[in-house]
């Protein structure tokens, strides 16, 4: 059964989602190793921080204007967290959708190595 975060991971993980509310993905990198492997449900993973820069401005962060994520849970169990939260999209067309989600985070000391969002997202496309 893992045991809940310490929270100095997750302070440190906090701080990372007030970072990509900021949707500064140049700033938001700093918190991943350089060999990052970030997938979002079924597509294909992204390799390197560069490619998720680049990833993150032409997939669905394209049309959102804001983004907030409201943390409900942390879980941690040697280097994997798990974050349980819901992510409020607001839109460039002025629809604001609330998406429960959950990401397993594999860290590498105080960086993040691999990322996996666990999100249905199809509700920003229709």
């Amino acid at each position: 059964m893992p045991e809940k975060l310490l929270a100095t991971r997750a302070d440190m993980l906090k701080q990372m989602f007030k970072v990509f509310e900021s949707m500064n993905m140049d700033e938001a990198v700093k918190y991943f190793t350089e060999d990052i492997r970030y997938q979002f449900g079924n597509a294909e993973p992204t390799i390197g921080k560069q490619n998720l820069i680049d990833s993150a401005k032409t997939t669905h962060l394209q049309n959102v204007k804001t983004i907030t994520f409201d943390i409900k849970d942390f879980w941690e169990q040697t280097d994997v967290v798990i974050v349980e939260m819901e992510i409020t999209y607001s839109l460039d067309n002025g629809k604001v959708l609330t998406l429960p989600c959950t990401d397993i985070l594999r860290m590498e000391g105080d960086l993040v190595r691999d990322f996996r969002a666990y999100m249905d997202i199809s509700p920003l496309f229709s």
